[in-house]
């Protein structure tokens, strides 16, 4: 039968060899019968796995949403990938995240990442949709994070540079203002490459409230 819940730390380890299968698929080279191999060992950890899935709703502070609410939803005290475990973006549970680590600092999230060919878009560069996807989440955190978060009613990107794979990338959000219901936030992502201190992208989103 299943557990109630996984067990965190097995998850994670799980969740991690995922993470890094999917970065060796996207790269490969293998011949056919490799492949092959892949395709009909991962065949039989599906079948392992599928008796046991949740049904949902999911969310990403907890795999089951009902009695995360009950508890009063995440402490606001915890790391943001504490905050998000099942995050598409930062979550540790989740084999899709390509698991930025989130930081806060004087009243900022701020995070380097170094994005690998999963999220290739342009040649030698993250897909601009994954970008806004990041955005989505680094301005989504800081309200989070600092009880004043909310759904996101709109999020404006401004792309000034491409975004390279394989370098370092360093992103920060900030809560810009808060106007009743609505948190505004804004952020940014720089590069040292081609020159110093890049900026590559921008963002402002403001966030409703429920």
């Amino acid at each position: 039968m299943s557990a109630v819940n996984p067990d965190p730390e097995a998850l994670e380890r799980a969740a991690a060899q995922v993470r890094r299968l999917i970065s060796h698929l996207r790269k490969t080279k293998a011949s056919r019968a490799s492949l092959e191999r892949v395709e009909r060992e991962v065949e039989k950890l599906n079948a392992e796995l599928a008796p046991h899935d949740h049904p949902g709703p999911y969310g990403q502070a907890a795999l089951e949403v009902a009695p995360m609410l009950e508890q009063g939803g995440p402490s606001l005290h915890l790391s943001p990938a504490e905050f998000f475990p099942y995050s598409p973006i930062i979550g540790p549970r989740n084999p899709l995240s390509p698991l930025i680590r989130f930081d806060r600092q004087d009243g900022a999230i701020v995070a380097t990442h170094v994005f690998d060919a999963p999220w290739n878009g342009p040649p030698g560069s993250v897909h601009g949709g994954v970008i806004a996807l990041v955005f989505d989440e680094l301005l989504g955190c800081i309200g989070a994070v600092s009880d004043v978060g909310g759904f996101t009613g709109t999020l404006t990107i401004v792309y000034r540079s491409l975004t390279p794979i394989g370098r370092e990338i360093r992103m920060r959000s900030w809560i810009d203002r808060t106007e009743g219901v609505k948190t505004f936030a804004k952020g940014t992502m720089h590069c040292d490459f081609p020159r110093p201190d890049t900026l590559c992208a921008e963002a402002e989103g403001i966030f409703i409230r429920p």
